[in-house]
């Protein structure tokens, strides 16, 4: 296929784009190049104009989920109280209900840890730079080793309660699991003392 000058490199971005989006909401099992495509506006023969192989578009697709997470960790002077509130936000009604805008890592772990070497090496270090500046983000009463620690475990918080709370079937139950989890993100954090505000769970 035959592309006009920058029209490949937009094509390219809404690829990766529409990946992003459906491996976290589908699996990347189940999200298919034709259906990938198909979201992206281009036919399925067009895919290996831009990719060797699914296992490049996945990583793409990871390193693309996994940036746009960042964004919002990534600001050089966060206001007072910003910490509480993405705690607030990632462990949301709106956040669990919505896994194709929401967190690759809750979404696809499991997954991850079976793709090639080459995705997990590119998962590996975007997840280190989220735990830097998630660590960055806390009091700092703490050593920089400290605080790498703690934001390891309240990733490790975020990520199973969301899980959870997306895995049963009952709803207050659900919901009941994402305010437990604000509480001990939040305790973890240094936080006040580890109460919770119902406006994390209403989403």
């Amino acid at each position: 296929m035959r592309y006009a000058k920058g029209q490949k490199e937009t094509s390219h971005e809404q690829i990766v784009k529409a990946a992003a989006k459906r491996f976290r909401r589908d699996g990347i099992a189940a999200a298919g190049m034709t259906g990938i495509m198909a979201e992206a506006g281009l036919t399925n023969g067009g895919f290996y104009s831009h990719f060797r192989s699914k296992s490049d578009l996945i990583k793409e697709g990871l390193e693309r989920a996994l940036a746009d997470q960042l964004q919002s960790l990534s600001e050089p002077d966060p206001k007072p109280g910003a910490l509480a509130h993405l705690i607030r936000s990632y462990l949301s009604q709106h956040h669990r209900d919505r896994p194709g805008t929401g967190c690759a890592s809750a979404a696809l772990l499991p997954e991850i840890a079976r793709q090639p070497l080459s995705v997990r090496k590119a998962y590996t270090a975007r997840l280190r730079t989220l735990i830097e500046q998630m660590a960055r983000r806390l009091p700092q009463e703490n050593s920089i080793p400290e605080a790498q620690d703690t934001a390891i475990a309240i990733f490790a918080v975020f990520i199973g309660t969301l899980q959870l709370s997306r895995a049963v079937n009952d709803p207050k139950l659900s919901d009941a699991m994402l305010a437990a989890g604000i509480r001990a993100a939040t305790a973890l954090a240094g936080l006040a003392d580890g109460s919770v505000e119902h406006e994390g769970v209403r989403g």
